[in-house]
């Protein structure tokens, strides 16, 4: 019988039906479910031990599959080997169904491009193009005789530029510095339409006036906010791989400390830049005294 498409029951009866796809893997083999998207991975140091762990969890989720009335799809089944050898290594040959995994050197999760050396260059190209389009809107809107004014323009720049900035910041954070620069254009940009200012204006300078905080602050911060959300909920199943012994992230009570330093650094952040752009503080002048 089943329920109708688009039905009030539909999303709770798939979540209950799905969630045992979890169950249907080998020990020792990690996996992801969000919705319909779903990954597993191993890790070791022998290729062949990967490939017969991997294939024995493909098989047990075929069946699953086969038993509960799912189908996986296989144009949408990649497999990714992540290693940072420079070294010529193997690739594993792995089967879904009869059907050849091809193996690929990036390929999109729940909206995150990764690739096979964890550079997240190629998201951040991805996110630059994107921007850029939505950066067309706001230029449109931002016209010099019939445009919104300075409060409108910000909140839409808000909404369609640092929104996407802002989503998997805190997966894409860990790419080097020169790569993260490539996204300083496009926040400058996007400032410098809000305000209607001359390109000769330091970026320093607008961040003060939109009040806006530089993409290198606003980035510690959310990833500060999330390792504290996920700190405060043991249960969670991320919390023993962020915060287990051999991580590089400080303990729930240490993030709690570096919070309340983040949280100073973000209030004073205008105090910081004005500091530095001495040769233009007769401009900022009133907005010395409101700090």
């Amino acid at each position: 019988m089943g329920v109708p498409q688009g039905s009030v029951l539909l999303v709770t009866l798939f979540a209950l039906k799905i969630n045992s796809l979890v169950k249907a893997i080998s020990p020792g083999v990690e996996c992801s479910l969000y919705v319909d998207d779903f990954l597993i991975v191993y890790r070791f140091k022998y290729m062949h031990i990967i490939e017969r762990h991997l294939q024995r969890s493909l098989n047990m989720l075929s069946h699953w599959a086969d038993t509960n009335g799912f189908k996986f799809s296989s144009s949408k089944t990649v497999c990714m080997h992540f290693c940072r050898l420079h070294s010529a290594h193997p690739n594993p040959e792995l089967t879904l169904n009869g059907t050849l995994i091809p193996v690929v050197e990036q390929t999109k999760f729940i909206g995150v491009i990764f690739d096979n050396k964890l550079t997240f260059f190629p998201h951040i190209r991805y996110l630059k193009e994107k921007c850029m389009k939505a950066l067309n809107l706001l230029r449109v809107v931002a016209h010099t005789s019939w445009g919104a004014d300075q409060h409108t323009l910000l909140h839409l720049y808000r909404s369609l530029v640092r929104s996407k900035l802002d989503y998997g910041s805190v997966v894409y954070g860990s790419a080097r510095e020169s790569y993260l620069r490539i996204l300083g254009p496009i926040y400058n940009h996007a400032l410098r339409l809000c305000l209607g200012t001359f390109r000769t204006l330091p970026a320093s300078s607008m961040c003060v006036l939109t009040n806006e905080p530089p993409l290198y602050i606003w980035r510690r911060m959310l990833s500060i906010q999330h390792s504290l959300r996920l700190g405060s909920s043991p249960s969670n199943p991320a919390y023993n791989t962020v915060f287990s012994q051999n991580s590089k992230l400080p303990s729930p009570q240490n993030l709690i400390r570096s919070q309340h330093w983040a949280s100073a650094l973000y209030r004073n952040w205008k105090r910081l830049v004005l500091s530095g752009i001495l040769f233009l503080g007769y401009l900022f002048q009133p907005l010395l005294h409101g700090c």
